[in-house]
């Protein structure tokens, strides 16, 4: 079992390390809201927003996680009835066995106005992304040494030998909707776009269309609907596509209303694609106290790479943390002085 652990780990991260790219993703995407959508930037009431996110993925397979830290920070300027936000993300994403490294940093800016009861958000987000990997991990078949006392050996010399890191600029873009419809449903839809200007990544600084960063576009949609006084149901439903790869997270959380300051819920949700099987599902529990909002989950893997980790998925932790708004709640009118 140990050696077939092994071999999923090297397969897996040389796919991930030949392939074009694979995005980072939280179980727990809602609480990560600027690598969920750009116009999520200001997205909350309050004055400013610190998020962190860490999850580790797969540990069970040679005891070489997959590793994933974000942290993010907001705040809200507000003129009149329109409000514009700024942000800054950053995300350390390292794979496995061999390391492959990639950082981001990414500025983000919202507008956002309500509107007869609706509230619209429109966002930007660039930066950059800097990535690496440690070529030693790795293994090719030009290192097999039939003559020698053994079959393999890691010592010899490989053409496949990578160039320089990784550095190239992102674009991404959003737009937010939200109503609330009645006391008790308040429903929100999101559309968010990465990678629109599909810059070129290469090791090997090949500049061919299969070294192209392909455009991945997000839908998501959330809301909240209050059963009773003191129990909300909060549904989230998220669907990306890159290319021919479709990921989908459908599932939901149940809040219970201890006193205004103190809410602890527990939820779960189920990852699957269009075209293929259930890849895993998480169970989430977590708990909002004051101003602050910490979560748990763990996801359950339950595709055909359950044989090689024992079902045994991702830990994530989340955490929130806004400050109280500033915006003045007093309306001035002006007229003349007697």
């Amino acid at each position: 079992m140990v050696n077939i652990r092994y071999i999923v780990s090297i397969i897996m991260t040389l796919v991930t390390y030949q392939m074009v790219a694979q995005d980072i993703h939280f179980s727990q995407f809602y609480a990560s809201p600027l690598t969920l959508n750009p116009a999520q930037t200001g997205w909350y009431k309050g004055d400013i927003r610190i998020s962190g996110n860490y999850r580790t993925q797969w540990k069970a397979i040679d005891n070489k996680p997959y590793a994933t830290i974000g942290a993010g920070v907001e705040k809200q300027f507000h003129y009149f009835t329109n409000t514009y936000s700024f942000g800054l993300q950053a995300v350390s994403d390292e794979t496995g066995y061999v390391g492959l490294v990639s950082n981001k940093v990414l500025l983000s800016g919202a507008f956002s106005k309500k509107l007869n009861g609706h509230k619209i958000s429109a966002g930007i987000q660039a930066g950059v992304v800097y990535k690496s990997t440690n070529v030693i991990r790795y293994t090719f078949d030009d290192q097999f040494d039939l003559g020698g006392s053994s079959v393999f050996n890691p010592k010899l010399p490989t053409a496949e030998v990578p160039g320089e890191p990784i550095l190239y600029g992102l674009v991404n873009a959003g737009a937010m909707w939200s109503k609330r419809l009645t006391n008790r449903i308040e429903p929100e839809f999101g559309i968010s776009i990465f990678n629109i200007n599909t810059p070129k990544e290469s090791f090997y600084g090949l500049d061919l269309n299969e070294a192209q960063l392909p455009i991945r576009t997000a839908l998501y949609a959330s809301g909240k609907y209050s059963l009773t006084n003191s129990i909300i149901v909060v549904p989230h439903v998220l669907y990306m596509s890159q290319k021919k790869a479709t990921e989908c997270l459908l599932g939901g959380e149940v809040e219970y209303k201890l006193s205004e300051n103190i809410r602890p819920y527990i939820g779960t949700s189920i990852r699957y694609g269009l075209s293929r099987n259930f890849d895993a599902s998480s169970w989430i529990g977590g708990m909002q106290i004051n101003n602050w909002r910490v979560g748990l989950s763990y996801d359950v893997n339950i595709s055909g790479l359950q044989q090689a980790t024992n079902n045994r998925g991702a830990f994530e932790v989340s955490l929130i943390y806004i400050t109280p708004s500033v915006q003045s709640t007093f309306i001035k009118i002006p007229c003349d002085r007697l």
